[in-house]
């Protein structure tokens, strides 16, 4: 991880070379309070609709959570893994601590987890599928230009992958399977379909906060930052890089050539604050008041006991 960041981070400087950062500043201050509250709010919207993909997932399981724990349990260890990395260990340990005192068991919780990443990657493929095809001839992803009929074909095989899945929910009788001697429940096609929805949404607000935060950017620019948005964090997903550092923004970079490196570069780094690091703070706020209360909770059920 510290190698590819640092890769990453080099990469960066590399893109960066010749721009000043007198120019970011003066970037940064064309962006405006205006354009950070409309990023804010976008942001605020994202999060809400993330929360999303921990209700249906506890419908999934069978369970029954009150949103306002399934929300809390959702936000915070989004906002853990997207700044820390590692999911597993990150939005993990936030999921359990949470969904424990409501009685789920960590298999329970796993699952959970299984189902949330199951939910985000199938908004990337429908998303990713419907902007290769849509874009006309050439689109540059990452720095790789690919010809209109090979990234039309990777979006058909984006929509192939969803539609069988969907066709495979649809034929089961059972709506479950059972891996390692345990039973797991599988969506219904209308729950995947929602989970599809919720995604892909979520995905566009994301993008959307950035893109309010580019000065001049025009609507026709939209498609291709989503794109690249797509990429970015799928990569920087893949390489657990923490909160993608580097790799999102280079990401981004050479996804936007089209843009004035000093502007984009000044808008990723608001968008920084405002879609990670503040909802961070927030996020640890929010974790360490449940934690103080569940242990004064616990405190007073063992008193009562004794």
């Amino acid at each position: 991880m510290i190698a590819i960041v640092g890769i990453a981070v080099s990469a960066l400087s590399h893109l960066l070379d010749g721009v000043d950062w007198i120019d970011i500043r003066a970037a940064l201050s064309r962006i405006g309070w205006p354009r950070l509250f409309a990023a804010a709010s976008v942001t605020a919207l994202s999060y809400g609709v993330l929360t999303g993909y921990d209700v249906i997932a506890l419908r999934i399981v069978g369970k029954h959570v009150h949103y306002g724990r399934a929300a809390l349990a959702s936000f915070t260890s989004y906002v853990f893994s997207h700044n820390f990395g590692f999911a597993l260990l990150t939005g993990g340990t936030a999921r359990l601590r949470i969904y424990q005192p409501a009685g789920l068991t960590i298999g329970e919780v796993a699952h959970i987890m299984v189902l949330t990443g199951v939910t985000f990657w199938s908004g990337v493929l429908l998303l990713l599928g419907f902007g290769l095809i849509v874009q006309p001839g050439t689109v540059t992803v990452a720095g790789m230009a690919l010809s209109y009929p090979v990234h039309a074909a990777i979006g058909a095989s984006s929509f192939a992958i969803l539609a069988a899945v969907l066709l495979g929910l649809n034929r089961r009788a059972v709506r479950r399977f059972v891996l390692f001697g345990r039973s797991i429940p599988l969506p219904s096609v209308s729950q995947a379909l929602v989970q599809i929805m919720l995604a892909s949404i979520d995905i566009v607000l994301a993008a959307s906060a950035l893109f309010v935060l580019m000065p001049g950017a025009g609507a026709a620019i939209f498609p291709v930052l989503l794109l690249g948005y797509l990429v970015a964090i799928v990569t920087g997903l893949i390489t657990h890089a923490p909160g993608g550092v580097g790799v999102f923004e280079a990401v981004m970079l050479v996804s936007l050539p089209e843009i004035d490196r000093a502007s984009l570069f000044a808008a990723l780094l608001a968008y920084r604050v405002v879609y990670y690091l503040i909802p961070l703070a927030i996020g640890m706020l929010l974790f360490g008041i449940h934690e103080l209360c569940g242990t004064s909770e616990l405190r007073a059920t063992r008193v009562r006991s004794a």
